[in-house]
């Protein structure tokens, strides 16, 4: 065997030794809690592909009423639940650059955000956006929630 093919198997091994450990291994979503009544629930996943799937990024959530707190951290296959108070709230995620939604919550009411990553200089970047519950029931059932 040559030095080339040696190399390739070494990488190729590598690589699916480091990306099989950068899925969620949590507890498989089953179904939608009730939000708090006087909150609202937000569920903020990202579906399992290959692209970026050894990056994953922190899920914040600022709003007037709290200080800017770490939600969970959202990894390839995975979801975050959060009670948000009723209002505005930013929810948003960073690598080396920075993607938010805002949302209007309303109480007893659940919304959902889809998060990806895409092509950075140095690390993948997150992208959220806001999509409606039938995407999000047909998507979010694949997903696992982060330890």
């Amino acid at each position: 065997m040559n030095n080339a093919k040696i190399f390739s198997i070494i990488v190729a091994a590598g690589a699916t030794i480091f990306l099989s450990g950068c899925g969620a291994s949590g507890q498989q979503f089953t179904q939608f809690a009730k939000p708090q009544p006087d909150k609202g629930l937000v569920y903020v996943y990202r579906p399992s592909v290959f692209l970026g799937s050894g990056v994953y990024y922190d899920v914040h959530v600022t709003n007037p009423s709290t200080p800017d707190y770490v939600a969970g951290e959202l990894v390839n296959g995975s979801y975050v639940q959060v009670d948000v108070p009723a209002g505005e709230n930013e929810v948003w995620g960073q690598t080396e650059s920075k993607s938010s939604v805002t949302l209007d919550v309303k109480q007893g009411e659940t919304y959902c955000v889809r998060g990806s990553v895409g092509i950075g200089f140095i690390v993948g970047r997150p992208n959220l956006e806001i999509v409606d519950m039938a995407i999000c029931q047909a998507q979010i059932v694949e997903t696992r929630a982060t330890k």
